[in-house]
């Protein structure tokens, strides 16, 4: 598990390889966003790309049926995950990925 607060736009290496013994990783937050947009990206060995994990972005406009934020995402894909906080004004946010 790695942890991280984020008070501004940035792009983080979480240091965790996409891969588990279970075949899936799990991000959660808790905080304010700041109206942005926090979204999961792995990249390969050797530099490759950043790609966008698919449906792997969350917002406080993204709700459930009950109108609560969705605040947790678990995905499954390969390489090393970064997460991104774009479009943020003030945020602090904490992010977990495990």
């Amino acid at each position: 598990m790695t942890v991280k607060t984020f008070t501004a736009n940035e792009e983080w290496n979480a240091g965790l390889e996409a891969r588990s013994d279970a075949g899936y990783r799990m991000l959660s937050y808790n905080g304010s966003l700041g109206g942005g947009t926090l979204q999961i990206f792995t990249q390969g060995q050797g530099g490759a790309p950043k790609v966008a994990v698919p449906d792997s972005k969350l917002s406080a406009a993204k709700v459930d049926s009950n109108g609560d934020p969705i605040q947790q995402v678990v995905f499954i894909s390969a390489g090393n995950v970064w997460v991104h906080l774009t479009g943020a004004t003030a945020p602090n946010v904490t992010v977990v990925v495990e």
